[in-house]
């Protein structure tokens, strides 16, 4: 398993750590953008959420706990918002469950594959709408059932077209970084089995060692004299 530092970590551990650490980005993008908002009012030039980046980067990577993530952002944004004039205790259901729709990327990512999503970047920006897409449309249908416009909601996301299209440039980078953008266990059975093969290969090159048969003979004399 990982190194951390010059300590060995299981897997479970360096899971965990990985979940944590996404959590932590998440939580201080959106109080430092809510905070942001809050200080520039109606002068802002655009309205950004961390959520489309970081639930899809986590849903390639763990898979299901991504869900966890889409929900936890949903009820933080109500939780910074109570106060807010005009908040409404509906938002609480919008926004938990509206964002919880992004599961059904989950099916993409196993009959696409997720290494199919990663290798092309049209692929990855398939993902990436479908994702946005999927939140923006499960809130529309929540808000619905509480007797909003369904037309109305939609097109209210859509004046936070940032959100999409920092979302698409964030992940279309990522994809191109070693190891962000793909499932965690395959990437590290990828690098253990790398790390076997440069074993294998020689000190002083690329290629694995091949000896002939006739060398191979020679090595194996008793006498020091191979010359």
């Amino acid at each position: 398993m990982r190194k951390n530092g010059s300590r060995l970590i299981s897997f479970r551990q360096y899971c965990l750590t990985d979940l944590f650490l996404f959590a932590v980005i998440l939580i201080a993008f959106e109080l430092l953008l809510h905070y942001a908002l809050k200080a520039f009012g109606a002068s802002a030039v655009f309205i950004f959420s961390p959520l489309l980046p970081i639930v899809l980067l986590v849903m390639m990577r763990w898979g299901w706990p991504a869900v966890f993530y889409a929900v936890f952002d949903g009820l933080l944004y109500c939780l910074l918002n109570l106060k807010t004039q005009g908040f409404d205790n509906s938002f609480f259901a919008i926004y938990i469950i509206g964002n919880a729709a992004v599961m059904v990327l989950l099916l993409m990512t196993k009959f696409m594959g997720m290494k199919k999503i990663a290798g092309k970047w049209y692929f990855s920006l398939l993902f990436t709408v479908a994702g946005w897409l999927a939140i923006v449309l499960g809130r529309a249908i929540v808000a619905a059932c509480f007797g909003k416009s369904f037309v109305g909601v939609i097109l209210n996301q859509f004046t936070e077209p940032m959100s999409l299209a920092l979302g698409i440039v964030i992940i279309l980078v990522m994809r191109r970084l070693d190891g962000m953008f793909e499932g965690q266990k395959g990437y590290l059975l990828r690098l253990e089995a790398e790390r076997k093969e440069k074993m294998r290969r020689d000190t002083y090159g690329d290629e694995p060692i091949e000896i002939d048969e006739e060398s191979l003979a020679a090595l194996k004399k008793k006498d020091d004299d191979l010359y």
